[in-house]
């Protein structure tokens, strides 16, 4: 299988050629490793492989499964998978012996024939909007190395963005897969809160603010994927549930009338800079060229969480290192935490279970708030990001050469319009619809009501037809090649 022929099938194809004989699963994942072995020195998108045991499963895996064959790649976040170590790229976890057991998610990520090569790389403890970890050292985006590939799944969407693998597991807690994906020119969806299990260790993670899903190129390839792991699994309190019909049935049906409101500025009153903002308006008047009724949408102030949103994920990371410790034996020195660690640890014990379920109750009036004010909307229309992907080292929440509040304020002058629905559940896709004058990919986001990922996926393949992007994507694979 030659370096071209395998950069520009997504999973979905991949899968069929496995699947009629054309290719075989063994061939597919010789030309992941010898990607992944190519890019990966400048890229320092992958942390950890695993290529012996997958190569061993694939060459006895079922043709037949929904993705037999397929390379992947499993983010260094909340969910174990066999033989792979998980330590949120925090050194103090990284003599923690691999696990023994697959998550759920995991498991059906094998049932599904995906074949796992390793773990990609993230800020530390998913605090950020970009992947610098002291520990594993930065990730460059795949577009433009002195830049970031967004955060916290930048390893997985500079993984996906090369051509290493076509799909890759990503979180989202604020933004962590819808980041990227604008970053690096990639499908990132942020499914209903809890449609997909994060166990095994939780029911929810971050306050409920967490989403698993992945990072692809295609949009038939989320919806497969979220296909094939939503659902309820035995561990949840309150699992969400899941509609039954199958996402990818939708892609290609005749798209109704939306109701689409354009929100330019974010709950928190940031604006988009002009090349980003031009993106949105010039996809709004597709739409509404197309017969969709598209109007101005504006945040109602009660939306404005970032305070609130800050006690609940500072809270979790603080809770998830008291969790470690047991394991580890020790708490960690301070010289073993970012920056951003740390403030979280010293806000998680200055906090009251009063201050947080005060603010967990903030976003559920932001909830409200939202749903009443878009009440006769079918979607939302807004951008990923206000800027294009800072430079490597222009937002430091880790050495203290920012202070805790200056970096806050970049990173939410960077991102401040995807937390919101981290906050409220409702589903969320950034589609890379644009492109800056400097060739960089930019995302448009959409979101739809809680429980609508199907029609939020069928209007995301429509854009795709609409305004395809996967030739600029495989343009930049095979110069990298």
């Amino acid at each position: 299988m030659t370096p071209d022929d395998y950069v520009a099938m997504d999973a979905t194809s991949l899968a069929a050629a496995v699947r009629s004989g054309e290719r075989t699963s063994v061939e597919v994942v010789e030309a992941a490793i010898e990607r992944i072995g190519a890019l990966n020195g400048w890229l320092n998108a992958v942390t950890e492989t695993a290529f012996g045991p997958a190569l061993e499963l694939a060459s006895r895996v079922e043709s037949q499964r929904p993705l037999a064959g397929v390379p992947f790649l499993a983010k260094d976040m909340n969910i174990d998978v066999a033989g792979l170590r998980l330590t949120a790229s925090c050194r103090w976890l990284g003599d923690l012996p691999p696990a023994t057991v697959d998550a759920p998610l995991a498991e059906r990520w094998r049932r599904a024939g995906l074949m796992i090569l390793g773990r990609t790389n993230l800020p530390e403890w998913a605090a950020d909007f970009i992947t610098e970890p002291t520990w594993r050292g930065s990730t460059a985006n795949p577009w433009d190395g002195a830049r970031s590939p967004g955060g916290s799944s930048g390893g997985a969407a500079a993984a996906v963005a090369s051509g290493m693998v076509p799909v890759a597991h990503a979180t989202d807690s604020g933004g962590s897969i819808r980041v990227p994906a604008a970053a690096c020119g990639l499908v990132g969806l942020k499914p209903s809160r809890g449609i997909v299990p994060v166990g095994p260790h939780h029911d929810e993670l971050a306050g409920g603010f967490d989403c698993e899903h992945v990072l692809s190129r295609t949009v038939r390839d989320s919806a497969l994927m979220l296909d094939l792991t939503a659902g309820a699994e035995s561990t949840s309190r309150q699992p969400f549930a899941w509609h039954g019909r199958r996402s990818v049935d939708g892609l290609h049906e005749t798209l109704r009338p939306l109701r689409i409101g354009v929100a330019m500025r974010s709950s928190g009153g940031i604006a988009p800079d002009e090349e980003i903002g031009a993106a949105v308006e010039n996809v709004g008047r597709v739409l509404a060229g197309a017969g969709h009724a598209v109007r101005a949408f504006e945040f109602p102030r009660e939306t404005d969480i970032a305070d609130s949103a800050a006690v609940i994920w500072m809270t979790a990371i603080a809770e998830e290192i008291d969790h470690y410790e047991s394991r580890v034996g020790r708490k960690p020195h301070a010289a073993e935490l970012e920056l951003v660690t740390r403030e979280c640890m010293l806000a998680g014990g200055r906090w009251s279970a009063v201050d947080y379920v005060r603010a967990r109750r903030a976003c559920t009036q932001a909830t409200r708030a939202l749903a009443h004010a878009a009440r006769d909307l079918d979607a939302l229309l807004l951008p990923t990001t206000a800027t294009l992907p800072p430079l490597t080292g222009a937002i430091d929440g880790r050495t203290g050469a920012m202070s805790f509040e200056a970096w806050a304020e970049a990173s939410y002058r960077y991102a401040p319009y995807t937390e919101l629905f981290n906050a409220t559940g409702q589903p969320a896709i950034s589609l890379p619809l644009g492109q800056s004058r400097s060739g960089l990919p930019i995302g448009v986001q959409f979101a739809a009501r809680l429980g609508e990922d199907a029609m939020l996926l069928s209007l995301a393949a429509w854009l795709e037809r609409e305004m395809p992007w996967d030739d600029r994507g495989l343009a930049l694979r095979r110069r990298l090649a």
